[in-house]
């Protein structure tokens, strides 16, 4: 005689994540989706990893594992993936993708962008506030083409308090030296790789930077005075919950300055007691002109 037996219910599977990355990334971008890996895993319950890629072919092959896989959302990062997620993801309809930094969308293709100019503008207010000088530099380094906004909307910000001020583009080793060598006392430091070399070189001349990393604060509180912070981690939370709550749709999600991930944040320490005041206000009266729409970039076609 056969016992009966109830059979067990089948196990219900979790929200499954992943992070594919490229072997070529910068650090910045890397390190910041890590972050917001975590921040899903801790706040989401989600299951959570990490892949990265050894080469093209490599990535291809990652990528179509982690689909027959099962995984619920993949965030990709790293060059050349947003063309890898357009050609492959539509054969993966159950699995969403998401590009960081990107501009597709698809059925299940989205990709999260932001307003870098927006947040360019405030810091370039800042650094109008910093200097009396009629000159600002741009001290560019490797990066993504997110760079080209920020120094826009970097030296528009700059231009509103000192109309009729200069922009001194330089770059490499010598760049700090050209830069204060032309009258500059505050430039953009763009990149997306930080150059050790770069910033003893413009501790060494008296360049001022603002950053476009929150993290050269902390590494170099002597010569940063403000930096641009992007929040990729709470931006990914937000697509994140989408996904697992099923109301995602393939779109770009753009964050812009009223979105709260981009903001600007100040190195207070650096500020003498009598200008601390005047640094703050200066931030916050370009946040006002942006959120209600005063603001004109031409090149970007913003407030036009």
């Amino acid at each position: 005689m056969l016992a009966c037996t109830q059979a067990e219910p089948p196990k219900e599977k979790g929200f499954r994540v992943r992070l594919l990355t490229s072997v070529a990334i910068s650090g910045r971008w890397e390190q910041a989706a890590e972050k917001g890996l975590g921040l899903i895993a801790a706040e989401l319950e989600a299951d959570v990893a990490r892949t990265r890629a050894t080469g093209s072919a490599d990535q291809r092959a990652l990528f179509r594992n982690l689909a027959r896989d099962g995984v619920d959302l993949v965030f990709c990062v790293g060059p050349e993936v947003e063309r890898l997620v357009y050609t492959e993801a539509v054969a993966f309809p159950d699995t969403d993708f998401v590009v960081i930094p990107g501009e597709i969308h698809g059925a299940n293709v989205g990709s999260v962008t932001f307003a870098p100019e927006e947040a360019g503008y405030l810091a370039g207010a800042v650094a109008a506030a910093v200097t009396d000088r009629p000159a600002v530099g741009l001290l560019r380094g490797a990066g993504r083409p997110w760079l080209e906004r920020l120094e826009t909307g970097f030296s528009a910000g700059f231009l509103s308090a000192h109309a009729d001020a200069e922009v001194v583009t330089a770059g490499g080793l010598d760049g700090p030296w050209q830069l204060t060598g032309a009258g500059v006392e505050v430039a953009l430091y763009s990149t997306d790789r930080v150059d050790r070399q770069i910033l003893a070189a413009a501790h060494d001349a008296g360049l001022f930077l603002v950053g476009a990393d929150p993290s050269l604060l902390e590494a170099e509180p002597d010569f940063v005075v403000a930096a641009v912070d992007v929040d990729v981690a709470e931006a990914m939370l937000r697509v994140a919950r989408e996904v697992r709550d099923l109301t995602f749709t393939g779109k770009v999600y753009a964050f812009d300055l009223g979105s709260g991930v981009l903001d600007v944040q100040l190195n207070s320490g650096l500020a003498p007691t009598n200008r601390e005041t005047e640094y703050r206000e200066a931030l916050e009266r370009a946040r006002s002109e942006i959120t209600a729409g005063w603001v004109e970039i031409e090149e970007l076609g913003i407030g036009q």
